[in-house]
């Protein structure tokens, strides 16, 4: 029997993706239900899914840190969800640019027209993690990418989505195509594998992450 899995299409499920498993039956989307489903932290606590295991963290730096004029790929994204939140709270004044592509963001910022953005790990720059940066705002963020997991399922599931990783460890570039021929679309080579490997695997329950829900849901339950 195959477990059905709905997962977002991007990092949160490559891991899973490149396990080989055939365990699971995997649906690409942003809603629905089922007995695991897989998409970043902030999205999972909006859309109101339980996170029981916490996958992946560091998806995202701050470079150098929230400034002026910040760019940050698209209005609504979790970036944008945890950046207005650290903001609010810390009362700043940063101006957010939101870009249609993560790619340019490096150009704003070296033309001048941005002092600070968050941008992919695999971006190359020097930054603090964004659920670091949170965290002196006193926010806690339950990682990059997270999972509804019934226990039933939980060792299955941990051991297929580790199996992944350590496959990406041995063959980045095999294991990233591979990947990619199972995405509804296709990413960058490179940030498959390299997304992947510079994010630390987490692997099991989020702490209290109630603060963090009230930032999302603005004060409400």
């Amino acid at each position: 029997m195959t477990i059905k899995v709905i997962t977002a299409p991007g990092p949160v499920c490559f891991p899973l993706l490149a396990s080989g498993s055939d365990r699971f039956e995997i649906s690409f989307a942003k809603e629905g239900d089922a007995p695991i489903i897989l998409d970043s932290s902030v999205s999972l606590i909006k859309r109101n899914v339980p996170i029981d295991m916490v996958l992946l963290s560091g998806l995202s730096v701050v470079y150098p840190d929230l400034g002026q004029k910040m760019a940050l790929w698209r209005r609504g994204s979790a970036n944008d969800h945890i950046a207005q939140a650290i903001i609010r709270r810390e009362k700043l004044k940063t101006e957010l640019v939101y870009v249609d592509n993560p790619q340019e963001i490096s150009s704003l910022i070296e033309q001048g027209k941005v002092d600070s953005a968050i941008l992919p790990v695999t971006s190359g720059r020097n930054g603090i993690k964004l659920e670091e940066r949170a965290a002196r705002s006193g926010l806690y963020v339950p990682g990059s990418c997270s999972a509804k997991v019934p226990e039933e399922y939980v060792d299955l599931f941990r051991e297929a989505y580790l199996q992944g990783i350590d496959n990406f460890r041995k063959e980045p570039e095999k294991t990233a195509d591979l990947v990619n021929s199972k995405l509804p679309s296709k990413f960058n080579r490179e940030f498959v594998y390299g997304s992947i490997l510079k994010m630390k695997p987490v692997m099991k329950e989020p702490g209290d992450y109630s603060e963090l829900r009230k930032e999302l849901l603005n004060g409400t339950d």
